[in-house]
């Protein structure tokens, strides 16, 4: 043996003379020590498991971020009243006092059922869907920012045009169109009822379409709710917001980055 390994061999030997004389109070020596020690180990690990099989539970009912930076709220079916610090929370505050207790959640995994399905990555500060929990019921309130090569590919590179244009013959009812100072075009309807059938089934919906002068399209879904596999609580009688409510929120620049 070299020095170093003849000086590591005799540290080893007092470390071990030195465990030795441990005496935990009530314990009759080192072996009691190494076992609460086993114990507290094994009391933590199972903690641990336990906090990630509920994470994983939770993806069902959580938005995007909250795995990965924590932005998004805890659990759709037990909002927290007046937290503001998540994005949630802070959306909560862009809406009309009374429309209800907020929580953010993924509308593509609660339908579907898929906990791992995959989430759009966010291009405005508030893109997402969020449960709106009111007088029983739970509606939702979609929020979608298109980047201007997303927005041009689905018009086919129409760019600009009247939202309204097509309307009744594409089922939105009572569609209005308004070209706002800055350029901007906002147009504003009702969905129609689904045909007799279809899954999932959605209450009464507005919807609600900012198309931006930069190419940019910014789309707001305002919906009492869905029946259906997933579903959080039974239809609400109206949409989270009103349309004027709506008008109102789609047009927040909070909304933009």
């Amino acid at each position: 043996m070299n020095q170093r390994e003849v000086e590591a061999e005799h540290v080893k030997e007092l470390l071990g003379r030195a465990v030795d004389t441990v005496r935990a109070p009530g314990s009759r020596g080192s072996e009691a020590v190494f076992a609460q020690a086993s114990r507290v180990r094994l009391r933590r690990r199972a903690a641990a498991t336990g906090v990630a099989a509920a994470a994983v539970a939770a993806g069902l009912v959580l938005g995007p971020g909250l795995l990965s930076d924590g932005q998004g709220v805890r659990v759709a079916g037990a909002p927290t009243a007046g937290d503001f610090t998540t994005r949630a929370g802070k959306f909560e505050k862009l809406l009309p006092a009374g429309t209800g207790k907020i929580s953010e959640v993924s509308l593509m995994r609660l339908v579907k059922q898929v906990p791992k399905a995959p989430l759009r990555k966010p291009v405005g500060p508030y893109d997402g869907d969020y449960a709106v929990h009111r007088d029983g019921g739970v509606g939702y309130i979609s929020v979608t920012l298109a980047t201007r090569k997303e927005a041009q590919a689905k018009s086919g590179g129409k760019g600009i045009e009247d939202p309204c244009k097509d309307a009744p013959k594409d089922g939105r009812v009572g569609c209005t169109s308004q070209k706002l100072s800055n350029g901007n075009l906002l147009g504003i309807w009702q969905e129609g009822e689904a045909d007799a059938g279809s899954y999932p089934t959605w209450g009464p919906t507005f919807s609600a379409v900012l198309k931006l002068t930069d190419g940019r399209v910014l789309h707001v879904r305002d919906t009492g709710g869905f029946l259906g596999k997933g579903q959080l609580g039974p239809l609400l009688k109206t949409p989270p917001l009103t349309r004027d409510q709506l008008h109102k929120l789609i047009l927040n620049p909070k909304l933009l980055p």
